[in-house]
């Protein structure tokens, strides 16, 4: 039975959300913004995690169908959008219409920081699930992207550039190698000696073990790499009370216990979050 708390908790996110929805079928990042494929797809996937219905799945349809694609970004939010609205085939045409920039995009920029490695890993994620999305590329193109990811494991088990391995690049790196199936070609030991450093037993995961303050976003990810790697944390009640704290007052999520505003980025890693954990069995008030 869900606990009175998370009733209201998920009517006050259904509210945030609902606000944020353009009325042409695309929803925004914020109430004063234009709609976008990215805001889209984090609202469509916050009302199922939350067990809300969406009524204006034809409108969103046919604004997606209509929507002008001008990187793999947009791409990427557009088809995983349209798959979530059970339109497969529509997903499946707009996807092949710019499969050109698949092709494009298939590599790992060189880089110099953390923060733009992150990056380049989030896209060859994109890229890979889009590859198989399309059922078009050949075994050779997919060989190539596991050699680029497989070139950034460390020794310390994680991914990221040589010697600064990063919660954040981790997932990404094992989320498109189990898309790809090549999951057992990563050390496995040493990667989940790595995310589980970054797990925190007062709640929440780090992205990188020697930090000490906990977000949302490296929670989300620390969950997801375990799931891939089909581990289970090992504090759940922690995890789902640190999410429940970064409750705003708007019915959003912020980054952290201390800190931060209201976006739905924060909002869909907090109702995955609170999914993939059952918070429903665990948290009784």
């Amino acid at each position: 039975m869900k606990s009175q708390y998370l009733m209201k908790l998920y009517e006050r996110i259904e509210d945030f959300v609902m606000e944020r929805y353009s009325g042409e079928g695309g929803f925004m990042m914020s109430p004063v913004d234009y709609p976008n494929p990215a805001a889209t797809y984090y609202s469509i996937s916050i009302l199922e995690n939350i067990g809300k219905g969406f009524k204006e799945k034809d409108r969103c349809t046919t604004w997606l169908t209509n929507f002008k694609i001008e990187s793999i970004y947009s791409l990427y939010y557009v088809v995983k959008s349209l798959i979530l609205l059970e339109q497969k085939s529509i997903a499946r045409k707009r996807l092949l219409e710019n499969i050109y920039m698949v092709l494009e995009n298939a590599f790992l920029s060189p880089v110099q920081k953390v923060y733009e490695i992150e990056q380049e890993f989030k896209k060859l994620n994109y890229i890979s699930e889009l590859s198989k999305l399309s059922n078009s590329l050949s075994q050779v193109f997919e060989e190539k992207l596991v050699e680029a990811i497989l070139g950034h494991q460390n020794e310390d088990g994680g991914f990221g550039l040589k010697g600064h391995s990063t919660l954040t690049s981790t997932y990404y790196a094992l989320n498109a190698l189990n898309i790809l199936g090549r999951l057992n070609l990563v050390e496995r030991k040493s990667v989940l000696k790595y995310v589980r450093a970054c797990e925190r037993p007062e709640g929440g995961f780090v992205t990188r073990p020697e930090n000490i303050l906990p977000y949302i976003e490296y929670t989300y990810y620390g969950v997801e790499a375990l799931k891939i790697l089909d581990e289970e944390v090992n504090f759940p009640v922690e995890h789902i009370k640190f999410v429940l704290n970064c409750v705003n007052r708007d019915g959003g999520f912020r980054r952290t216990v201390v800190l931060g505003i209201s976006n739905l980025e924060n909002v869909y890693y907090a109702t995955s979050l609170l999914k993939t954990l059952e918070a429903e069995k665990l948290i009784l008030r």
